[in-house]
């Protein structure tokens, strides 16, 4: 398969989550990989991380590797922020694809497929001391194999506004989706909204995983989005909305970057999602008088999984070099120190997400600390959302078109059956 085709329809989401042609084969096993000896030079890339901030830490992350493998030499190499996605097809079209190399999920799609890339869950004794979920998002649809080690993570949790919910006469704060749509129905009898955003196909899958069930984006070369399920849940959503539960602005906004957090911030509803981060880096600086009144906890069902990660070369000279460093790059205590400079993010191995006062930037807000404990906790259920064959203009559209479901305008079923066709039409093969 063409690599350029395909890596092109990930980038807007691994760009976004970032710090900042050639024809393949079927993935390589690692099992060669893991006898080798380890010796020789490999090289190591990362993606705009050697600065003043990030270099000490791998600098001496490889003089320990090398000091530990005698007679092994890492020359690391860092791309710019921009164009990284150019350079990794150049790379891969080229053959120089470095030996280990920070990709992110919905490039590492791309080169798996093309064969380009280790799988590392065969070749590493070690793949289950990883977070669940980053180890999934390096799996993918119709590829047997997984391709890279979760590194550094994000995720989201559920935010309250305490006083509203109050003035609804709501007196516990929501613990499911179901909670939260009923509580959403009794406060607009009291004149106050709940939600500023619609669901989107990722979000849908939070949102059916919170009942127990499962739904999937992407199955089987197919996208399979529009189940009864979700018909179910944008259904819920357009009787909300007539009860006055959904703001205005979540169908003018539909598919705008954080228009949630924004009515929040106002104090105009009564529930929106964010980062773990949310209350220091956000509601302190931006809405300061909504501090005391703001509640947090976790995610529901599976919540959203961010992730960056390292993968090995199938092309390796030096494979059991590169799989070993990979391996020693991405072990707790590394993870922990270079979450400990990546503030707000997480470790991708589950020993480093057990107590996060160790890496956590000390909270200035007692929300802070509680949201940082919640993020952690809830690592090993997070999942990644959609699928690398899911564009960010896919879900785009389709939240336009449950917009519309939700003001009433078509049924849900349509919105999301027009939604699956265009994702259809439009997917990069």
């Amino acid at each position: 398969m063409k690599i350029r085709t395909s890596v092109a329809a990930g980038i807007a989401v691994a760009t976004a989550f970032a710090l900042t042609a050639c024809t393949g084969g079927a993935p390589t096993s690692g099992g060669s990989a893991a006898d080798g000896e380890v010796k020789g030079e490999i090289s190591f890339q990362t993606w705009s991380l050697k600065n003043d901030k990030f270099t000490p830490y791998f600098e001496g992350v490889i003089d320990a590797f090398e000091e530990e493998n005698p007679g092994t030499t890492v020359k690391w190499i860092d791309q710019p922020a921009d164009g990284y996605e150019d350079k990794i097809l150049q790379q891969a079209e080229s053959g120089e694809l470095p030996d280990v190399v920070n990709l992110p999920p919905e490039y590492a799609y791309s080169l798996a497929s093309a064969g380009q890339l280790l799988d590392l869950g065969s070749a590493s004794s070690i793949i289950d001391d990883y977070v669940d979920g980053g180890v999934a998002a390096y799996t993918y649809d119709g590829i047997d194999g997984s391709f890279g080690f979760p590194w550094y993570l994000g995720t989201e949790l559920n935010y309250w506004n305490k006083a509203l919910l109050a003035q609804g006469g709501v007196t516990e704060t929501p613990q499911s989706f179901e909670d939260t749509m009923d509580a959403a129905e009794q406060l607009a009898a009291a004149g106050i909204q709940t939600i500023s955003d619609v669901p989107s196909p990722k979000s849908l899958q939070i949102m059916v995983s919170d009942g127990g069930g499962t739904q999937d984006v992407y199955k089987d070369g197919k996208f399979v989005f529009n189940t009864p399920e979700a018909v179910a849940i944008v259904e819920r959503y357009a009787e909300l909305y007539k009860a006055g539960a959904i703001s205005p602005e979540a169908l003018q906004n539909a598919g705008t970057a954080n228009a949630n957090i924004n009515n929040f911030n106002k104090g105009t509803v009564a529930w929106a999602t964010a980062g773990p981060n949310y209350i220091d880096k956000d509601v302190a600086v931006n809405a300061p008088t909504l501090l005391p009144d703001v509640d947090v906890t976790n995610g529901f069902g599976n919540p959203p999984l961010f992730v960056q990660g390292i993968s090995v070369s199938a092309n390796s000279d030096n494979a059991a070099t590169a799989l070993a460093f990979a391996e020693f790059l991405t072990n707790t205590d590394n993870q922990i120190e270079f979450v400990k400079l990546a503030t707000g993010f997480f470790p991708g191995t589950k020993a480093a997400n057990d107590d996060p006062s160790v890496f956590a930037e000390t909270a200035q807000n007692e929300m802070q600390a509680v949201a940082n404990d919640l993020a952690a906790s809830q690592m090993n259920d997070a999942r990644m959302l959609g699928a690398p064959q899911f564009t960010e203009a896919m879900e785009t559209y389709a939240k336009q078109q449950i917009a519309l479901a939700v003001k009433g305008d078509i049924s849900a079923q349509e919105a999301l059956d027009k939604a699956v066709e265009y994702a259809e039409q439009n997917v990069v093969g």
